[in-house]
């Protein structure tokens, strides 16, 4: 009895687990905005829309980087992969002293995206940073950033 509650735990544990983190190198940004990534898995980025303008930022930000990948599990068969990517990004503080070390702030891409107005929420998806990107997407609306720009109020 007690081997049949130890392997039912460990099944929902793996069933139940909401990413694989993994880090890769990303070989090449898409048309579509998919990720190549080195070991040849190709990755969209979860929750979030972009046009042209945004895949390009997205190919300046990630291509020929090392990523962290916080890939999601979907259900349907078939689906492409999605992921939240994560990016080392160096900062310096003002203001800054002369022979200063840059610190390092890990920085959640697809978020970014939303934030500098390079992409917009996916609002039909599904996913756990939901809440939070539509408050930072309403925040570059408000600012008038990148494509909320040009968009019509």
């Amino acid at each position: 009895m007690k081997k049949a509650i130890f392997v039912f735990m460990i099944l929902v544990l793996l069933i139940g687990a909401p990413a694989i983190l993994c880090a890769e190198v990303v070989t090449e940004v898409g048309g579509d905005g998919t990720l190549t990534l080195a070991d040849g898995k190709r990755v969209v980025l979860a929750g979030i829309q972009m046009d042209a303008e945004g895949i390009s930022v997205l190919r300046v930000l990630a291509q020929k980087q090392d990523l962290k990948f916080q890939l999601l599990i979907h259900p349907a068969p078939g689906a492409q992969e999605s992921a939240y990517a994560y990016l080392q990004a160096k900062y310096v503080k003002f203001p800054f002293k002369l022979n200063e070390v840059p610190d390092e702030q890990e920085v959640l891409l697809n978020e970014f995206l939303v934030k500098v107005g390079a992409a917009k929420v996916a609002e039909t998806q599904d996913f756990s940073h939901k809440a939070k990107f539509l408050k930072v997407q309403e925040e570059a609306r408000k600012k008038g950033e990148g494509l909320w720009s040009y968009e019509a109020s």
